[in-house]
């Protein structure tokens, strides 16, 4: 078990979700959940709530996954959601930093200034690979005073 599951693991909330870490690296991550009835909504279909979990979880890995080799750490300031169709089965969210996002500039503001913004795009899918949501998430990243 890597760091980061333990991390979530040991997040009541997202432990509840029994969300799995599948793929770590700079900048990217892949989470999934499973299909459980606890999380469906009265339709029988994943709950809002619960695929805006797993998108959010997805994006502050791999938000957290810029900022803590800097030393730093996120807070979450806006976020714009798309649900795209009805999420069924087993979800898959994979979170990649903004390809807008210049990360050599980011990195210069922050060891400047120690605050940089960042934004986390946010795809999930279900397991026939059709797309049932998209975001962005906007992090405020800031230096760890302690």
């Amino acid at each position: 078990m890597t760091a980061t599951q333990s991390l979530l693991d040991s997040i009541a909330y997202v432990a509840w979700h029994a969300q799995v870490l599948r793929t770590e690296e700079p900048g990217r991550v892949v989470v999934g959940q499973p299909d459980r009835p606890d999380l469906h909504n009265y339709f029988g279909t994943t709950h809002a709530g619960a695929i805006y979990t797993l998108a959010e979880t997805a994006a502050g890995v791999a938000a957290d996954g810029i900022a803590r080799p800097l030393d730093g750490f996120i807070l979450l300031g806006a976020a714009e959601v798309r649900y795209t169709r009805r999420a069924e089965g087993a979800l898959e969210a994979e979170a990649q930093l903004d390809t807008a996002t210049d990360r050599a500039a980011l990195e210069r503001a922050f060891a400047a200034d120690g605050r940089a913004s960042l934004a986390v795009a946010v795809t999930i899918r279900d397991p026939g690979g059709a797309t049932v949501f998209d975001g962005i998430f906007h992090y405020a990243m800031r230096r760890r005073s302690r």
